[in-house]
């Protein structure tokens, strides 16, 4: 039998004007103007938000993000190896990098109808997978392929789904893009490849990329703007809403070179946020892939990474959980607004901006440089660059 509890609904509302009291006390006449911050894309940082209602930015289904690891040895034979051991210790898909590689010995063993792949080396890569199916009892409307690259109609009619091509983001964040930079670029590269393939449905077309960086409330609410800008767009179009594949990294720019280990750290927020922002797939660097091609080490600390978010932390059980956060809602509304805005440029002139290389620093501070270690450790890498 439930009793209530004297005096436990006695407290009183608490309202903007209390909490506002309460930092001036605490700033004892000095302006609240001090603790606001910016991004770079000069959207302010308040030290006090109100709840907000701000329209939705879920997955298409809501299940666990694809927990994702890069193929890029160029031995075919221990590209192999390395992929089976993901496969069996937890991930769910492989990113496939290198276009040169022999396929047949690199996916040997490899059920593609249940996972999911990603294929990063470009027409190449695209026309050896598409070969490569083509001579298997498999039929190409089961897998889950991400093409990035290659003949949307030659695809089509072999019976792949797509997305067959990706509009990348990656690319313009390692240039110095900010947050709102880069969803606009990703934006302009959708819009053309809808407009180029109008005659295939949205979700076939195009998939988007993007990265994900140590600042997780600014990844999350990047990954929410995407989805958000996806269905502006389709309304624009006149195209009925269809889901959108999004899929995250790491960033490179944000990898240390000295004190990698540290990289662990700041791989794990940017994976939440993503996770968090409605990410379907999602790839975490090797810490040590600053150093050189990531070891067993290094590569099973970046699939447990993602393993213990999602089956120890339980992050996915929630749809869109940022939704109703004052910050979150408003820096994912301030991003759109700059993102379109942006996006809105490029469409009349044709060009892409120059972006500051000043946002791409050449090593974390925090545990690299302002308290580097005496000697550092052994690089968790095969082979040196």
């Amino acid at each position: 039998m439930r009793t209530s509890i004297t005096g436990m609904n006695d407290f009183p509302q608490a309202t903007l004007a209390m909490w506002q009291a309460r930092v001036a006390a605490i700033l004892k006449g000095e302006s609240a103007e001090k603790l606001v911050s910016r991004t770079a894309d000069g959207i302010r940082s308040e030290p006090l938000y109100q709840q907000v209602q701000g329209a939705r930015a879920e997955r298409a289904e809501h299940a666990p993000w694809i927990v994702m690891q890069r193929v890029d040895h160029s031995d075919g034979v221990k590209a192999n190896a390395q992929a089976l051991d993901d496969l069996e210790n937890g991930a769910g898909g492989l990113c496939i990098i290198n276009g040169n590689v022999d396929l047949g010995r690199v996916l040997q063993g490899v059920a593609l109808h249940a996972i999911h792949v990603r294929l990063e080396g470009g027409e190449t890569l695209t026309k050896a997978f598409a070969a490569y199916v083509g001579k298997q009892p498999i039929d190409p409307a089961r897998l889950s392929v991400s093409f990035g690259a290659g003949d949307v109609e030659e695809l089509v009619a072999q019976g792949f789904n797509g997305p067959f091509l990706e509009a990348d983001g990656r690319v313009f964040h390692e240039q110095g893009a900010s947050e709102a930079q880069e969803l606009a670029c990703v934006l302009a590269r959708i819009v053309g490849a809808l407009r180029k393939f109008e005659q295939f449905s949205p979700e076939a077309v195009v998939g988007a990329t993007l990265a994900a960086n140590q600042d997780m409330f600014l990844t999350l609410a990047k990954f929410r703007a995407i989805r958000l800008l996806w269905a502006r767009v389709l309304e624009a179009s006149g195209i009925a809403q269809r889901p959108l594949r999004l899929h995250g990294e790491t960033s490179r720019r944000m990898m240390a070179r000295l004190d990698p280990h540290t990289n662990i750290l700041r791989a794990t927020a940017a994976v939440f946020g993503a996770g968090l922002g409605g990410a379907d797939t999602f790839t975490v660097l090797p810490f040590s892939i600053a150093q050189g091609l990531p070891n067993a080490f290094a590569r099973r600390m970046a699939r447990n990474t993602q393993l213990i978010l999602l089956e120890e932390s339980q992050l996915w059980r929630v749809a869109d959980p940022a939704s109703g956060s004052g910050y979150v809602e408003s820096l994912t509304h301030d991003l759109c607004e700059r993102a379109w805005a942006l996006f809105q440029g490029f469409e009349k002139t044709g060009k892409l901006p120059a972006f500051d290389s000043r946002n791409v620093s050449s090593d974390p501070i925090i545990g690299t440089k302002a308290h580097q270690l005496p000697k550092e450790f052994e690089a968790a890498v095969e082979s040196t660059p």
